[in-house]
């Protein structure tokens, strides 16, 4: 299969599973306290990638915990439990080969959550990071990309989004752009009937290059 070519005026990025490995970390915190409260694992597993907190827990835990402080506290644990983080492979080489007003980043992750773990992982910051709280619906509603599309001074659906939860493929999807998904934990044809128009094993399938004219060329290697 020949690599694809995507002209491109922007990309986005989500982090979790697409920039960093945090499964480990995320698995660890949650079935912790579902074993607080009694509560099978794997659902909550199966469907807490690429959600925010809050959002899971309204969906699996007792109505108490329903709360941004409940969530916050979670998100806290979750803060200091570093070592259990990766960077996905190609994901450092292939931030640091993009002009900065290029790319953004939508995360589900609040900031105290998503900031440490990138200045652990030594990756670049960008200027514009989108998170829970700059936004009013999560994931799968595209309000988080349109929004990064919208401050990086373009729309959305000249921006490629890259992701590996079927929740941010929806929203990507749903914001109009090109959406690239991530073999993290998801098959091809899974991310596809999400929405994906490609996918990659991980970001070493990715390459972009500046044009002439400010726009982006990015090939996607599917193999």
């Amino acid at each position: 299969m020949s690599p694809a070519t995507i002209n491109a005026h922007g990309l986005i990025f989500d982090l979790d599973g697409t920039l960093i490995s945090t499964l480990e970390v995320t698995e660890q915190i949650y079935t912790s306290y579902c074993r607080q409260f009694d509560i099978d694992p794997a659902p909550v597993l199966a469907g807490c990638h690429g959600v925010p907190t809050l959002q899971v827990l309204r969906m699996f835990f007792p109505s108490h915990t329903h709360t941004q402080e409940f969530a916050n506290q979670m998100e806290h644990d979750s803060v200091i439990l570093l070592d259990g983080l990766q960077v996905i492979p190609g994901a450092d080489l292939l931030l640091r080969s993009l002009p900065m007003d290029k790319w953004s980043i939508f995360t589900s992750g609040m900031p105290m959550l998503a900031h440490p773990r990138i200045k652990h992982l030594k990756l670049p910051m960008p200027s514009v990071f989108i998170t829970p709280e700059n936004i009013t619906k999560g994931k799968p509603h595209p309000e988080g990309y349109v929004l990064a599309a919208k401050t990086m001074g373009m729309d959305p659906e000249h921006c490629v989004v890259f992701e590996d939860a079927v929740a941010g493929v929806v929203a990507g999807r749903d914001s109009n752009a090109v959406v690239v998904g991530i073999r993290t934990l998801l098959t091809d044809k899974q991310l596809k009937d999400a929405g994906a128009t490609y996918t990659v094993k991980d970001m070493t399938k990715v390459a972009v290059a500046l044009n002439p004219n400010g726009t982006l060329t990015v090939t996607i290697d599917e193999s």
